[in-house]
């Protein structure tokens, strides 16, 4: 299958996804569901090595996808304070809305009667609920522990799917890329000057007593950084061990490297 192929594969799979989210009510008063396409393309074509049927493959990729995008709304919902009637009201049917997208993988998998990758997503969910408690909750995180709960976060449906359906070599390529990826939308924000959890962590670990903002915010840069980098090194050996599949993944990255203005041929001078 060449790139042509996955890619109206994945705008097919993308069109059943979008069907299945639509809720009239809801779309009335939040915002219409993002699907991960990277997260989507990588399922696709982590499942494509296994001998599944297509409709077998559509049900364990849509499922799959479902589960993230209800994480992503809940990851919507504000824990400020809201006074007007209509933002309280967003709020609530935000929750409700990534009820029902969870409840929808159930459905699809119990159609097929597969309970075994019910529980696999389960447990991707559980891992995941608990790493970001970890993250937002405990101000007083290591970066590298920080770090390691954004590995999870990103990764872990996706881990869990590679164990399910026994491909260990997709479960390291993953989980760079989902990391790495994240790093370079977080780098970005801060060359925006965006504050954000990571910043206020990294922050926090920094010596802050001398310098402004420009002097911290390189700082800062200097270790995402330098994790974007260990990310992309990683990145292009597990590739060297999977090329078939790796070339549409590359071109995602390298788009995103662009975008946030991360340069490897600083590094590679300084190295």
């Amino acid at each position: 299958m060449n790139n042509n192929d996955i890619g109206r594969k994945i705008s097919d799979l993308l069109l059943q996804i979008n069907q299945k989210l639509q809720h009239p009510y809801l779309m009335r008063f939040i915002e219409q569901p993002v699907i991960d396409e990277d997260k989507l393309l990588l399922t696709y074509i982590m499942l494509k090595e296994k001998e599944l049927s297509d409709v077998e493959l559509e049900y364990f990729a849509v499922s799959t996808m479902l589960v993230q995008v209800a994480l992503d709304t809940h990851e919507k919902i504000s824990s400020h304070d809201l006074t007007e009637d209509h933002e309280r009201k967003k709020r609530q049917l935000t929750v409700l809305a990534g009820d029902y997208y969870s409840s929808l993988y159930y459905y699809l998998l119990s159609e097929i009667k597969d309970l075994t990758m019910i529980r696999t997503l389960a447990q991707a969910i559980q891992e995941i609920n608990e790493n970001k408690m970890q993250y937002y909750k405990n101000e007083n995180q290591s970066i590298e522990n920080s770090m390691e709960n954004i590995h999870r976060i990103e990764s872990s449906l996706l881990l869990k799917t590679a164990d399910h359906f026994h491909l260990p070599l997709w479960k390291g390529i993953a989980d760079e890329f989902t990391f790495m990826k994240r790093m370079l939308v977080e780098r970005k924000s801060i060359q925006n000057n965006t504050y954000t959890p990571l910043v206020a962590k990294i922050m926090k670990q920094l010596n802050r007593s001398k310098g402004g903002w420009l002097s911290l915010k390189n700082q800062i840069l200097e270790v995402v950084d330098a994790y974007i980098l260990h990310s992309k090194i990683r990145l292009e050996k597990l590739w060297a061990e999977e090329p078939v599949m790796s070339s549409m993944l590359e071109k995602r990255i390298e788009q995103y490297i662009e975008q946030s203005g991360f340069r490897m041929k600083k590094y590679a001078e300084e190295g």
